[in-house]
C-alpha cells in the first residue's frame, strides 16, 4: 500500500512593513507580540475574563499559556495593540494543519485539502476599559490582511453564541454564520466563514430569515437546511439567513 503524501504544514511570512496597520484611535500603537510580552498577555487575559459574566464566553484552546507561546512562529502569529507600554487589545492569527484539534473547518465536513488551507482568527481580547474604540474591529483587519499576504483564500472565527458584540464586528466586515454546535470541552460556538477578497452579496434582494440571537435551535435548524447567517438586525440584533451557495 501506498502511503500518504505528506501534508505540508501551514506557515506565516514575517508581516511585510505596514502590511498589518489599520487606522487606530490617537496615541494607540500596534505591533507583533513575542515571548516578552507573556507577562502583559496573561494580565489582559486575566482582566478579561474576570469581567465576564459568564467565564466560558472566552476560552484559549489548551489553556492560556500554551495557546500564547504556540502563537508567536510559524504556526501562528500574535499582534498587540498598546499605549505607551500598556497592552490593550490582542488578537492572534493561526494557520492549522487540517488534522488539528482545533481547526474550526473540520466540523464544515470539508475535504482535507481544504481544511488544511485556513486561516483562523483564534483569538482576541480587549482590555474592558477600552471597548468601544473599534480595537477589536482593527485586529480583524489586520489579520485578514496578513491571511491575503500569506495566500490564504478563506478565513475562519468562532463565538460564543452570548458574544453578540464579536458576532456583530465579524458579520460586518463580511463573515458569514455557517456552524453552530459543540466544539472542543462541549462548548457552543458559532463558526464564521469569509473569503480573504471581500465577498459579494450572497442571496442579494431576497428576503432575509430572521431568528431570534437567542434561539440557537431555530439557527442550527437553519443551518443544517442549508441557510447561512449574513446579517445582524441593527434593532433588536436577530441573526438574517439566506439561502447559501
Amino acid at each position: 500500500m501506498a502511503e500518504d503524501a505528506p501534508v505540508p504544514v501551514p506557515m506565516i511570512r514575517p508581516p511585510e512593513d505596514g502590511a498589518l496597520q489599520a487606522p487606530l484611535p490617537p496615541g494607540v500603537h500596534q505591533r507583533l507580540l513575542n515571548l516578552d510580552d507573556l507577562p502583559a498577555l496573561h494580565r489582559l487575559h486575566d482582566q478579561v475574563r474576570v469581567a465576564l459574566p459568564d467565564a466560558s464566553l472566552f476560552n484559549l484552546f489548551g489553556g492560556a499559556e500554551s495557546f500564547f507561546t504556540t502563537h508567536f512562529g510559524e504556526r501562528g502569529i500574535s499582534l498587540g495593540l498598546f499605549r505607551g507600554d500598556t497592552l490593550l487589545a490582542y488578537g492572534a492569527l493561526t494557520r492549522p494543519r487540517a488534522e488539528d484539534a482545533d481547526n474550526y473547518a473540520a466540523a464544515l465536513g470539508w475535504p482535507a485539502d481544504r481544511t488544511g488551507a485556513v486561516a483562523l482568527l483564534s483569538a482576541a481580547m480587549v482590555s474592558p476599559h477600552e471597548r468601544r474604540r473599534r480595537l477589536h474591529g482593527a485586529l480583524i483587519e489586520a489579520r485578514l490582511r496578513q491571511a491575503a499576504q500569506d495566500g490564504v483564500a478563506e478565513v475562519l472565527a468562532r463565538a460564543a453564541p452570548a458574544n453578540a458584540v464579536s458576532r456583530q464586528s465579524l458579520m460586518g466586515r463580511g463573515f458569514r454564520l455557517v456552524w453552530l454546535g459543540a466544539h472542543a470541552g462541549g462548548l457552543m460556538r458559532h463558526v464564521f466563514l469569509r473569503p480573504v477578497q471581500p465577498p459579494g452579496p450572497l442571496g442579494a434582494g431576497a428576503p432575509l430569515r430572521w431568528i431570534s440571537a437567542d434561539d440557537l435551535a431555530a439557527q442550527r435548524a437553519a443551518l443544517n437546511e442549508g441557510w447561512v447567517g449574513v446579517e445582524v438586525h441593527p434593532w433588536d440584533g436577530a441573526l438574517g439567513f439566506t439561502p447559501g451557495p
